[in-house]
């Protein structure tokens, strides 16, 4: 059984799209635990609005690779586009963080904001 830790943020309907990506989440994965939501401002020029982040950590049988597979997938059907950086718009993004303790994601030690909600849920 593999154990991961992930961030998700929402700029775009924040509330409604975070809590339809943990019921996502929560059909293809054993969560454990779940940060309390944090409030940031954007970083970048083409960022207009907050954002809304939560950390989640689950357990699941799946491989890295087939994890990452349905992080995607889910900020698809979410709406996120190839240029949703660009726009500035983010309905969804979700980055793994921890994969069975490795750290495998730079903004843990980049933003404080991460640090903060992953050390809640470990």
């Amino acid at each position: 059984m593999n154990t991961a830790m992930i961030m998700l943020g929402s700029n775009t309907n924040p509330q409604i799209n975070m809590e339809l990506a943990v019921s996502k989440l929560v059909n293809c994965f054993e969560i454990i635990s779940e940060s309390l939501p944090v409030i940031t401002e954007p970083y970048g020029d083409q960022f207009s609005s907050d954002f809304h982040n939560v950390a989640i950590k689950f357990r699941t049988i799946k491989t890295q690779d087939e994890t990452i597979v349905i992080f995607k997938s889910i900020e698809i059907e979410m709406g996120r586009k190839s240029d949703s950086k660009l726009s500035g718009l983010i309905p969804m993004d979700i980055d793994l963080i921890f994969w069975n303790n490795k750290l495998v994601h730079k903004d843990y030690n980049r933003y404080e904001y991460v640090r903060n909600c992953i050390n809640e849920i470990k």
